[in-house]
């Protein structure tokens, strides 16, 4: 049996005529209708049993959308608190079972504001509350995995307002902030998914926009740092390791085919990788005990232009990001 799991970021989804951010004028109908009916080609084309969404203003644009692609008859779907007046919030739609409900994580685990050597992390919140869903993978045999949808602080500056526009000082230092609150939420969505995948055979998939290439060292802390060749040397402590990694369904696709031409976001002439779908041991085809194996990756990205290379202007009809679908062959 396959399941396909997927993520989108769909810029900007809100309902036609209700500003969602303060200096972007709302969509008129005809803008929406257009945007709605790309969405839900790309859905049609994704072919994926669940979605994780990201940029979503409005819970009631996600379901038209969804239901216009004419995937997923009597499937979920969710944003929590996309109400228009909340800012971009996560989506999801499954056609596969919940075995719970969907909920949204807003506050930060307990333990992630330790501070070490005068250093801390001081942020408490995510930006965009990340979305934890039991979902059942297989009916037949209950086998049930929690899927994680994020979407951390982009690369985007966090700028003084009352500092003079394009200070390269003022520059430097809102990358610097952004970086921290990535770094900040990185921590906290790595505490969320320990508390599933440490001490049991409970399989984890994170999708989302994580806004950093898949070593980046935000990324990799979500991921978790693997055993070297030699260390440790007790098997039980290179369990313990294995057991609370991630992997990346890009890495392990690169690895299989030999080959990486991929990309989910241009900005400025760079090609990068922001979009993510990472598994838990369960799916990591080395793992002698898996339950699934990764065994494809798509990248729906031929919508994507090259501002640098290219006259075409991106317009606000079509996403920034590419979408990946994850095929996932269940054992």
């Amino acid at each position: 049996m396959d399941v396909k799991i997927g993520t989108f970021n769909v810029l900007n989804l809100a309902r036609p005529g209700e500003r969602f951010y303060p200096d972007e004028r709302p969509y008129s109908a005809a803008e929406y209708e257009e945007k709605a009916a790309w969405i839900a080609n790309q859905l049609r084309l994704m072919d994926a049993d669940l979605v994780g969404f990201q940029e979503v203003f409005h819970e009631e644009a996600l379901r038209d959308v969804c239901a216009r692609s004419g995937q997923f008859p009597d499937a979920t779907v969710v944003a929590p608190g996309a109400d228009g007046s909340s800012g971009p919030r996560l989506g999801l739609v499954t056609r596969l079972p919940l075995d719970g409900p969907v909920t949204a994580v807003t506050d930060f685990p307990p333990g992630t504001d330790v501070a070490v050597d005068g250093v801390g992390l001081p942020v408490g919140t995510f930006s965009r509350p990340v979305l934890r869903a039991p979902v059942v993978l297989d009916p037949a045999e209950g086998t049930t995995s929690t899927v994680f949808v994020a979407h951390l602080k982009s690369k985007r500056p966090i700028r003084d307002p009352r500092a003079p526009d394009h200070d390269p000082r003022e520059e430097a230092l809102g990358k610097a902030r952004a970086l921290i609150r990535r770094a900040a939420e990185a921590a906290a969505l790595r505490f969320l998914v320990l508390d599933e995948i440490v001490g049991n055979a409970r399989p984890t998939i994170v999708v989302g926009d994580l806004n950093d290439a898949v070593r980046a060292v935000t990324t990799d802390v979500i991921m978790g740092d693997s055993p070297s060749r030699f260390w440790p040397s007790d098997p039980e402590d290179r369990r313990a390791y294995w057991d609370r990694l991630l992997y990346s369904a890009h890495e392990l696709t690169v690895r299989r085919t030999g080959r990486d031409v991929s990309y989910t976001h241009v900005f400025n002439g760079h090609y990068e990788n922001l979009d993510h779908v990472l598994v838990s041991q369960e799916f990591y085809e080395r793992n002698p005990q898996r339950i699934a194996e990764v065994s494809y990756l798509r990248y729906l990205n031929d919508h994507l232009v090259d501002s640098q290379l290219s006259n075409d202007r991106r317009d606000r009809i079509a996403s920034d990001h590419a979408q990946l679908v994850a095929e996932i062959h269940l054992l």
